[in-house]
């Protein structure tokens, strides 16, 4: 073959080579829900490091990894573009952004973490513990580099099943993730030209024991529910009504109704509403707190109780009216008894970055109302009278590990989500998927209320005890779980993960550092008296 025609090969070679890590990236999004396929993330991840075993350049291993990222991302957050056609006429334009720019940014994350394997290693089982120990790595810092955006971390994949999901309780979702990388990218080593079967059997042995472990704790006796009887409502108002004016009081009367609803036995002591579900500051609208008010006295066979409801709320401080995002317990006498401000609020959703420079660009953020919203204190206590300490995660609060673990355990934690800014694709399931792990993390029940669905009760192992499918109207009554004991992931957090990887790719890293120092050295240099 000439010259030309080798220059012509390669040329295309390359093309292909980065379309299929594009394509492979995709398709490890089947490992998440809805699909949970396990299979996919074998076929995915096993694919893309055979092709950086075949890559001879640095720059090669990282546009190979970046097109992975960017086809994964795309493939798992393609959802995103349904919030900017709520107001199509006014945020439309700005789809290419989420659909195609973020998606390229958190392609970042998953191409360093791959060069530097590729960097560190050649290829073989110490490679694979290297990208699993650096992915990992760089997913933890996904989660928290400007505000963090944890979705689908690569140990959601253990989602499929309860008992996969347990060993969430040692090492939380992210060293989950070390498993699942360590275990999908194990097949590789078949393709080596000096077969290692064992040394793969080995690589995905771990994430098989920690699921037959997790089983074991699955089947161990579940501590008794609480004696509080709760009421979930899901009134499934589109978002594109939600916020109407002239459909603010027919949305609110159905949340009264449903409320009132008869149950199968006596009635609840506690009555759930959604994030935002009152799209007006309660405590300036007198009628619809003193309806809230009479809910709660009905409740507990008219001995009183509790409405809890998401909605907005204006702090006055030094004179400056402050928006929140919040939670509200009303009580039989219509009072205000419990706040929680949201802390961890979605850029471009809840607020403007750079508000002064990007609004003079035309960007405008995608709730409603005026100016931004305002994080609330990070170690607030939601502790309604009568009702044990919960610890409340609004909306996306709940795909941060860190946020159900603030300040002293709660015994429950409270999911209110307006997941109609999602539309009906699969950013819904992923979102309730991530949920339900910090049940597991933590060791505590989950109480989910979301404006479209999925809202759901789960017990501290992260099962589902009753749920509402995706759009649809209905309430769910039951009784509020246990907690368990507290976790070993809720005493120590990522301390040991991050360790562990950590320590891994500095090991690593020294080694390769050594023995490219002793590839330096004369050959003739270690023996000079012949």
């Amino acid at each position: 073959m000439n010259q030309a025609a080798q220059a012509g090969r390669r040329m295309l070679s390359t093309p292909l080579r980065l379309a299929a890590a594009f394509l492979l990236g995709g398709l490890a999004t089947l490992v998440f829900s809805p699909f949970d396929l396990p299979l996919a993330g074998f076929v995915a991840f096993t694919g893309l490091a055979v092709l950086l075993d075949r890559l001879g350049r640095m720059a090669g291993a990282f546009w190979t990894a970046w097109f992975f990222g960017w086809g994964h991302f795309i493939a798992g957050l393609y959802w995103t573009a349904s919030a900017f056609l709520v107001e199509a006429d006014k945020f439309a334009w700005m789809i290419p952004g989420p659909l195609l720019g973020l998606p390229a940014f958190l392609a970042l994350f998953p191409a360093v973490a791959v060069t530097a394997a590729w960097r560190l290693t050649a290829p073989g089982p110490l490679r694979l513990a290297t990208l699993a120990a650096s992915w990992t790595l760089l997913e933890f810092a996904r989660g928290h580099v400007l505000t963090g955006f944890p979705w689908n971390l690569a140990g959601y994949a253990f989602g499929f099943h309860p008992a996969a999901m347990q060993p969430a309780a040692w090492i939380g979702v992210y060293g989950l993730s070390f498993l699942a990388v360590l275990a999908f990218a194990a097949p590789a080593l078949l393709f080596l030209p000096r077969r290692r079967t064992w040394a793969a059997l080995a690589l995905i042995l771990p994430a098989v024991l920690a699921a037959g472990a997790g089983m074991l704790r699955l089947d161990a006796p579940g501590p008794r529910a609480e004696p509080v009887q709760l009421r979930i409502v899901q009134a499934n108002i589109p978002q594109r009504e939600k916020w109407r004016p002239d459909l603010i009081r027919t949305n609110f009367e159905k949340l009264v109704e449903m409320s009132l609803q008869p149950a199968e036995e006596g009635t609840p002591d506690l009555v759930i509403w959604p994030e935002t579900a009152a799209t007006f500051l309660l405590s300036r609208a007198e009628q619809p707190r003193q309806t809230l008010g009479a809910i709660a006295a009905s409740l507990d066979d008219g001995r009183g109780g509790l409405v809890i409801t998401g909605a907005p709320r204006v702090e006055v401080r030094d004179g400056r009216e402050m928006p929140h995002n919040s939670a509200l317990a009303i009580d039989p006498a219509a009072g205000i008894v419990a706040v929680y401000d949201k802390t961890h609020l979605v850029p471009f959703g809840e607020y403007l970055p750079l508000r002064g420079l990007l609004q003079f660009l035309g960007l405008e953020k995608l709730a409603r109302g005026r100016g931004d919203f305002i994080p609330g204190p990070k170690d607030q206590r939601f502790d309604p009278p009568g009702l044990p300490p919960a610890s409340v995660l609004i909306c996306y609060e709940a795909i941060f590990p860190a946020l159900s673990n603030r300040g002293e355990r709660p015994e429950w934690l409270l999911n209110l989500t307006n997941d109609g800014w999602f539309g009906e694709l699969t950013g819904p399931d992923q979102h309730f998927t991530m949920a339900r792990f910090r049940a597991v993390e933590q060791g505590l029940p989950l109480v989910r209320a979301a404006g479209t669905g999925i809202s759901a009760v789960v017990d501290a192992r992260g099962r589902i005890v009753a749920s509402l499918p995706l759009n649809s109207a209905g309430v769910i009554d039951a009784q509020l779980p246990a907690p368990a004991a507290k976790t070993f992931y809720a005493k120590t957090g990522n301390a040991l993960v991050f360790g562990t990887t950590l320590a891994v790719l500095l090991l690593v890293a020294a080694g390769a550092l050594l023995s490219r120092r002793n590839e330096d050295l004369p050959s003739g240099r270690a023996s000079t008296t012949h």
